[in-house]
């Protein structure tokens, strides 16, 4: 008798631990397809509009629109769509890193676009992970999201700073003008004087 009740007794407990592992099994699939659908950075700022000259460079700098558009597709996201957007920001970042255009090649610009490769890498690194923290996403989508920021700012403050030395060396070249002028007629005039006085 103590045999059947020993047995009946691990028998309810070996069948109530199986249930118990089919319901988490399926508590699991549940939040794995809730994450699947759970849409991340609603709260991303929007990117700072570059400058038309800024884009006339911009043109020739292999993958940079690719880089512009999948920086604004960060916003409002899934984790597939976020996995796939950060493979290609991987790419694009390297790319641009190693092929800057002349005109875009300075060290603030250059330091900017380090950032935002080294972001984009940890935002892949992230969003590919088994159990993804949806807090760490949020941080590191807004970390990316401000790296993309400054390097678009420090893009349009190049190229404005780059007309103002343009305008002030064309007023430094006409004032150079109207004094060389000035001297030549002050120099013709004494030749004139001279030739009189003779």
């Amino acid at each position: 008798m103590k045999r059947l009740i020993s047995f009946t007794l691990f028998f309810c407990l070996l069948l109530s631990a199986l249930v118990s592992c089919v319901e988490t099994s399926d508590t699991d699939g549940t939040e794995q397809k809730m994450d699947a659908k759970t849409r991340y950075g609603k709260n991303l700022a929007v990117l700072p509009i570059l400058s038309e000259a800024v884009k006339v460079q911009a043109i020739s700098w292999s993958v940079f629109e690719d880089f512009e558009v999948n920086t604004q597709r960060l916003k409002n996201e899934t984790i597939p769509t976020l996995q796939n957007i950060s493979e290609q920001l991987a790419l694009q970042t390297d790319s641009l890193r190693t092929k800057i255009p002349d005109s875009l090649n300075t060290r603030p610009i250059y330091a900017r676009l380090l950032v935002a490769t080294t972001r984009a890498k940890l935002l892949k690194q992230l969003v590919h992970e088994d159990a993804v923290d949806s807090l760490k996403l949020e941080t590191s989508l807004k970390e990316m999201n401000i790296a993309v920021q400054q390097l678009f700012i420090e893009m349009n403050r190049t190229f404005k700073k780059s007309k103002i030395d343009d305008a002030l060396k064309e007023t430094e070249k006409k004032e150079l003008e109207k004094q060389k002028k000035f001297l030549d007629s002050v120099y013709k005039a004494e030749i004139e004087d001279n030739n009189n006085g003779k």
